[in-house]
């Protein structure tokens, strides 16, 4: 019948106060996602990633044939085909499939 306060142990590990900043490879285009969670792709076009990535970085990677794979960090988001993209007022969505 003890407190939670008297059984509690601190863990040792430590936590940064501060994610650190991430390299991505020479062969990935960096990008920088928006407060509205997309990214701007050739000065025209708009391709959202994700609300939750507003203000980080991500990478991309040219597949060929106009198909780019998306990372964030060491994590595959989606794929998005440049060929595809729509009008300059909406925003492409990443597709998981390409088939």
């Amino acid at each position: 019948m003890k407190t939670p306060a008297d059984v509690h142990d601190f863990s040792t590990r430590p936590f940064p106060e501060k994610i650190p900043n991430f390299d991505y490879d020479n062969n990935h285009k960096v990008l920088k996602v928006t407060k509205s969670g997309a990214v701007r792709w050739r000065s025209y076009y708009w391709v959202y990633v994700s609300a939750a990535l507003k203000g980080k970085y991500i990478a991309i990677q040219e597949l060929g044939n106009g198909i780019w794979k998306v990372y964030y960090r060491n994590v595959f988001l989606g794929f998005f085909d440049q060929r595809n993209l729509r009008n300059k007022q909406q925003s492409t969505r990443l597709e998981i499939n390409l088939v």
